[in-house]
């Protein structure tokens, strides 16, 4: 595969075109690569808190604008056993997806 992938990656109020290595890899290295993503600046793209404001630990996902339903669908990274990359969500180079902050029980 020569032809690049790029992302259209939102999280909070911010918007940036992100360039994809490997749109095979699983969600999870995905979001692992752009939790670390830092930019020309030398600095991390986007912060993502470890904890939310009530102290609970936080995870974040890639989510899917649905627009038969105008609804945003969380892309898991992981289905019973099996990881999940971006082509199990049908997602194409230069589609739009969003981070999605998740709070989970400590």
């Amino acid at each position: 595969m020569d032809e690049e992938f790029f992302l259209n990656i939102v999280y909070k109020d911010r918007t940036i075109k992100f360039r994809v290595q490997n749109p095979d890899a699983p969600l999870s290295t995905l979001m692992q690569n752009l939790k670390h993503a830092v930019g020309k600046d030398g600095r991390v793209i986007f912060d993502f808190p470890s904890v939310d404001k009530t102290g609970a630990p936080m995870d974040y996902f890639f989510g899917k604008e649905d627009t038969m339903i105008n609804e945003l669908r969380v892309l898991r990274p992981r289905i019973g056993h099996e990881d999940q990359n971006l082509r199990d969500y049908n997602v194409q180079n230069g589609d739009t997806v969003f981070v999605v902050p998740d709070p989970f029980p400590g």
